[in-house]
């Protein structure tokens, strides 16, 4: 009789594991469908991501560059100048990075030089040289704080690069 109550023991228990595993690709997949039969007016996708803008959670700007600082209309092309990342998990780390791009990328001309103002104090940081063919680029900085190069990154519409920069605070 134990052996029997074991037996149905372990069996009871590979079952319930074995109907789990089943109804968790279901709960995935079909969340969204029955959802939309019960309420068609609300768009889901919308709904969650409003909720997480509400909760204060945001990308890391070692993801997207950080907030745009400043936008050059040139016409043809845009420079979007982001502003100085320095995030770390407490508090500020000692190097960050800033991120300029330019976009659309099928209508930058084969060569860029601009001079860009980091930290926004009105005078120029540094100057970047790009060519938009070679997807290469130099730097000549102007302030001690912009430390270097740390590459040239072409993206889905536009070409970005991004340099280094030790913590002026």
């Amino acid at each position: 009789m134990a052996r029997l109550k074991s037996f149905a023991g372990y069996f009871a228990a590979a079952l319930s594991g074995l109907v789990m595993l089943a109804t968790l690709p279901a709960l995935i997949f079909l969340t969204e469908p029955f959802c939309q039969l019960c309420r068609p007016h609300i768009n889901h996708r919308r709904a969650e991501l409003a909720n997480i803008r509400v909760s204060g959670l945001t990308v890391s700007a070692k993801y997207t560059g950080g907030q745009v600082a400043q936008t050059i209309d040139h016409g043809a092309y845009q420079t979007r100048v982001h502003t100085p990342a320095f995030e770390a998990l407490i508090g500020e780390s000692k190097e960050g990075f800033i991120q300029v791009d330019w976009a659309p990328l099928d209508r930058l001309p084969p060569r860029i030089d601009e001079e860009t103002d980091a930290d926004g104090d009105g005078r120029a940081d540094l100057r970047l040289e790009v060519d938009t063919i070679s997807k290469s680029s130099t730097l000549t900085p102007y302030a001690p704080w912009v430390l270097d190069l740390e590459g040239t990154f072409k993206l889905k519409d536009a070409l970005m690069v991004r340099v280094r920069l030790r913590n002026p605070s």
